[in-house]
């Protein structure tokens, strides 16, 4: 495994913080926001946060892509079947 330090422009650091949480399970083990104030639980809360607030703009704004709870359930059981 790598370690790698990034220093992110505060403009972005929400865009960067969801592309992070949307690559592919596994890819990133921790993610750890160097601030020197933070514990690992708030850490998590803010990427969780900024992660939300991401999502809801885009479906407010009308740029999320929405699918319907048969999508969601057919995509859950493909996942399943594929790693099972």
């Amino acid at each position: 495994m790598q370690t790698v330090q990034i220093q992110v422009d505060d403009r972005y650091f929400d865009t960067f913080l969801a592309l992070i949480n949307n690559l592919k399970e596994g890819m990133v083990q921790s993610v750890k926001i160097d601030n020197g104030t933070l514990s690992s639980l708030d850490q998590q809360y803010e990427i969780n946060r900024n992660y939300f607030q991401n999502a809801l703009k885009e479906v407010e704004s009308g740029t999320a892509t929405l699918i319907s709870h048969e999508e969601v359930w057919e995509k859950v059981n493909v996942h399943i079947k594929a790693h099972s």
